[in-house]
């Protein structure tokens, strides 16, 4: 767990600014960690563009720094949601966040913000009821996963809290992870999870080929667990600018045309991972 802390921001371990004595964070807490600098090269250019942006972490404490970041050096007003946070409080920040337009970042942990609402009474299943349709912030058109789950699912379900029904814009989704670390053994394990899953949910279709010519079925399989369509990394080596103003755009780029092309880092289909060193 602390090598996965220390793939997001070495502030995890030590916090150097004392608010009870007015210190407050500065830049540092974005030049410390790689995957600061890439959140602090895209997040303002998206919100210029107008986007809503939901960020997750598997971390209150990396939703802390992100909070900080946002708040004190770029002055931008911040919704969250975490397991500490009430049911009450919960209703009134995806309210500001769906409605309000200065409301352009949502912090979410990765499990709160993917899992539904615990009922235990009649009331509880209303207000539960109530809450999980209000909790589709198909106002945001733009997710940033900061550190994936060991559980891929866990990821697609917070991710779909932008994809819900009443959602009428393209989402793209950014997903930071730093090369060379355990977040790399993390996403290979979770690639081969869920290629897994696309066998087991497919194999009904390999009946209709056991009598046929084994060449047949080794072929049927190897196209289906080889079939490159998961997300490609853009690894940027050391020294390199952290994204060319290229590259930038390409990820930014929301055009039809932009989804019907090979983006950066992308397999085709518009998705994209990037992996800083």
């Amino acid at each position: 767990m602390q090598l996965r802390q220390a793939c997001n921001s070495p502030h995890l371990f030590y916090w150097p600014w004392e608010e009870e004595k007015g210190e407050l964070p500065d830049e540092s807490i974005v030049t410390e960690s790689g995957k600061m600098m890439l959140l602090e090269r895209l997040v303002p250019e998206l919100i210029k563009r107008g986007h809503k942006i939901l960020i997750f972490s598997q971390f209150k404490k990396m939703l802390d720094i992100i909070e900080d970041w946002a708040e004190h050096l770029h002055k931008w007003e911040v919704c969250r949601l975490d397991g500490g946070i009430s049911q009450d409080i919960r209703r009134e920040q995806i309210r500001k966040f769906n409605n309000e337009d200065k409301a352009r970042i949502f912090l979410l942990t990765t499990r709160a913000g993917g899992l539904g609402i615990n009922v235990r009474s009649r009331n509880d299943f209303y207000s539960g009821l109530a809450l999980n349709i209000l909790f589709q912030l198909t106002s945001s058109d733009t997710v940033i996963i900061f550190d994936s789950d060991w559980n891929p699912q866990m990821d697609l379900q917070a991710q779909d809290r932008a994809h819900r029904i009443g959602q009428t814009k393209p989402v793209v989704i950014y997903r930071f992870a730093t090369a060379n670390t355990v977040e790399q053994t993390l996403l290979d394990k979770a690639d081969g999870k869920r290629r897994l899953e696309k066998l087991i949910i497919q194999k009904g279709k390999f009946k209709s080929l056991k009598d046929g010519p084994e060449d047949s079925k080794d072929e049927e399989l190897s196209s289906l667990l080889l079939k490159e369509d998961f997300e490609k990394v853009n690894v940027v080596e050391k020294g390199q600018q952290l994204l060319t103003d290229e590259e930038l755009e390409a990820l930014l780029d929301r055009s039809p045309e932009a989804f019907a092309k090979k983006s950066v880092g992308g397999s085709g289909d518009g998705k994209a991972a990037v992996r800083v060193v």
